[in-house]
């Protein structure tokens, strides 16, 4: 793994859950940034870095993770003038919560079960290569701690090449809020990506560079209504999805 360039990195556009995007302030040869997604890991010498749409980050103040965890970094401060020699760009000042996450089920996603609980909206989702095959998203529904699940039911006949995978909730409690909450969760289909599509591979090019991606197309399905205790599938805008990992992660 190597760092990337940040100069060459566009920033996240705006999503709800307190995402208003990923803003800097710049002082001197420093800067903070704000409202990121990220995916803990390791390098090679066991130190902490995270994974974000900037790329690699080392973060060894980051003493309360482990790799594979998701985590929404509220702020995090970049010093150009004080930087070890290392690999990455170091990071400090890091303000962060946990993304619960999760892998995909295997079911029927007809049969609901406990997850009965309709989303009002999906509010935004968020891919990377960079996210070791996570997929961040930002959902609204009438209750404030639902628990979330992606069914996929690898039964289904795929047309295109293309995966659907249908996104549920169930409430916290057997009453539902009166208002809508944001909710920010992560689903890891990394190893759906790595093992089960080892034929798709893509290669593309940046400007010194040549890089080699597995990935599949996803579709995105929510429950937006139940009818006789039958779910009603929305698809969620901007599918299919196209999902990358590196090739040699």
């Amino acid at each position: 793994m190597k760092k990337r360039n940040l100069l060459f990195i566009l920033f996240l556009s705006g999503i709800g859950i307190g995402l208003s995007g990923c803003n800097f302030t710049n002082k001197g040869n420093s800067q903070t940034f704000y409202n990121t997604l990220a995916v803990v890991d390791s390098d090679p010498d066991g130190r902490t870095i995270v994974c974000t749409s900037y790329g690699y980050l080392a973060a060894p103040s980051l003493t309360d993770v482990s790799p594979g965890n998701c985590i929404f970094i509220r702020q995090f401060t970049l010093d150009y003038d004080n930087q070890p020699t290392s690999g990455y760009y170091t990071i400090s000042d890091i303000v962060k919560e946990t993304v619960n996450q999760s892998s995909p089920a295997v079911d029927n996603p007809t049969e609901l079960g406990n997850y009965t609980l309709p989303f009002s909206s999906i509010d935004n989702v968020y891919t990377d290569e960079f996210y070791k095959g996570r997929i961040f998203i930002v959902a609204t529904c009438k209750d404030k701690n639902p628990a979330l699940r992606l069914v996929y039911n690898p039964s289904e006949e795929e047309t295109d090449g293309i995966k659907n995978f249908y996104l549920q909730a169930a409430p916290s409690s057997s009453t539902p809020n009166a208002s809508d909450v944001q909710t920010l969760y992560a689903f890891n289909l990394y190893d759906m990506i790595r093992v089960a599509n080892q034929d798709t591979l893509r290669t593309f090019k940046d400007y010194t560079d040549q890089y080699d991606f597995w990935y599949i197309k996803a579709k995105l399905n929510y429950v937006s209504d139940t009818t006789n205790n039958e779910p009603v599938y929305g698809t969620i805008s901007g599918n299919p999805l196209e999902l990358y990992i590196f090739k040699n992660q």
